[in-house]
């Protein structure tokens, strides 16, 4: 696949096939890391920090703790402990 460089300011830019996009899953709201080895350029999507509501979000409505956690979350404070 060729693809022209254009002038975009002080810089060059280029811009990447939708077709690319798709199979690779990119989207408008992708970071992309570059890395130079020799003359070659790699170009590869910058994984994404959660936040902790993306983490939350994550867990299955039907999640279960294991017993041993289950038994702790279920019992009562008996001491100075601070939750």
């Amino acid at each position: 696949m060729d693809i022209r460089l254009k002038k975009w300011g002080n810089s060059l830019g280029f811009r990447v096939p939708h077709r690319l996009v798709e199979s690779l899953g990119w989207d408008d709201t992708c970071i992309l890391e570059l890395q130079e080895q020799g003359e070659t350029l790699i170009i590869r999507q910058k994984p994404q920090t959660l936040t902790l509501d993306d983490v939350l979000a994550s867990i299955p409505e039907n999640f279960q703790y294991l017993d041993d956690v289950q038994g702790f979350l279920e019992t009562q404070a008996t001491g100075q402990e601070l939750l």
